[in-house]
């Protein structure tokens, strides 16, 4: 699957890494698992990592994803992601996602460091 992810017990967040070419129907796959995982609904902090993957879905695929996976299992609950980019496509993927998640405060980020420094600021 070319989308994993583990908890990071030291900083008390999610670390999702996203490789190779990733399909509509991948994010599904994982948000399904994911968002049905008890550790990562009570952490709601996740470092998304981008930088190695190809982004093989439209806006459209996007939006509908986060309509009908995502919303149905959050409720009113909130999340924050710090995002990591390396090229302009994923930026661009990653700003739409700030705009379709509404229940999330997002940052995008080229380095590591300062968004973990982010993400962690406010804990």
């Amino acid at each position: 699957m070319p989308i994993s992810y583990t908890i990071d017990d030291t900083h008390h967040i999610v670390r999702t890494v996203w490789s190779g070419d990733v399909t509509a129907a991948d994010v599904r796959a994982h948000w399904l698992v994911f968002l049905d995982d008890p550790l990562v609904m009570a952490l709601r902090r996740t470092l998304t990592d981008l930088r190695g993957a190809q982004l093989k879905f439209s806006g459209d695929e996007l939006y509908e994803l986060i309509r009908d996976v995502v919303l149905p299992r959050l409720g009113d609950v909130g999340w924050k992601t710090a995002i990591l980019v390396a090229q302009p496509e994923q930026f661009g993927v990653s700003r739409q996602y700030q705009v379709f998640a509404r229940y999330s405060e997002d940052s995008i980020f080229h380095d590591e460091a300062p968004a973990l420094a982010w993400l962690l600021a406010d804990q």
